[in-house]
């Protein structure tokens, strides 16, 4: 910064041009802090539209996975009350065998989906320190999201399948397959895959109303640039 010592042929001229001074570098400081506010919330801003939307696209693709999810347990819900009825039925174990290789084929099928979640926007704000800028409730909002997204991929990779007995399901389609059906058994298979699917779309469920509570459907930002975290935390 340049400074330039006053030239004054008195005290009262010297006070005029040192107060000149002092108001000419206060107003550079406060056009510069004003210049960086307005960038800083500029940047918040848009990292905040674009969190918006890469949450409701998550939402999209959570419902989608959803109907799939719901449409496949429903399938071999059907099987399963049909295969129910036959055992209480009485029917003979090779009419049995042969609904099951037949009619019943789909009660063997798994065919859970999850969705493919999107946390990119997230992590460009992060990276850029964008979310420094945001209001401390919002970035709290956005914090819970982004975390509930990462602990149900988690779960639905180690969990997700937690009541379905992965070998006893393969010696079931082996015997399938080498046409040995066992009604009961598959009755009981068929409970595990359809409890598997209803886990997996419980989980799911929760994640949705979660994410929809952080970005309405309505497109509102659930979060106002223009104050640091730590600020609005004071």
């Amino acid at each position: 910064m340049h400074f330039e010592v006053p030239k004054a042929s008195s005290l009262k001229e010297f006070g005029g041009e040192y107060l000149m001074i002092v108001i000419s570098i206060l107003t550079a400081l406060a056009l510069e802090h004003g210049a960086q506010t307005l960038h800083h919330r500029t940047v918040a801003h848009e990292a905040s539209e674009k969190i918006d939307a890469e949450i409701r696209a998550n939402i999209e693709q959570i419902k989608a996975t959803r109907v799939y999810n719901q449409q496949q347990g429903d399938k071999l819900a059907l099987i399963r009350e049909a295969l129910l009825a036959d055992i209480h039925a009485k029917k003979s174990d090779e009419e049995l065998k042969k609904r099951l290789l037949g009619d019943y084929r789909g009660a063997f099928a798994l065919s859970i989906r999850t969705p493919t979640l999107r946390r990119e926007a997230w992590d460009v704000a992060v990276a850029n320190q964008a979310v420094s800028w945001m209001q401390a409730d919002a970035l709290k909002r956005y914090s819970v999201a982004y975390a509930s997204m990462r602990d149900i991929q988690s779960i639905s990779i180690t969990g997700g399948n937690s009541f379905l007995d992965g070998p006893r399901m393969m010696d079931a389609l082996s015997n399938a397959q080498m046409g040995v059906v066992d009604a009961h058994e598959t009755y009981r298979l068929l409970n595990q895959i359809i409890s598997s699917y209803q886990t997996i779309n419980g989980n799911l469920a929760t994640l949705q109303k979660e994410l929809d509570d952080t970005a309405p459907a309505d497109g509102l930002r659930a979060a106002q640039s223009g104050h640091g975290a730590g600020q609005a935390g004071k």
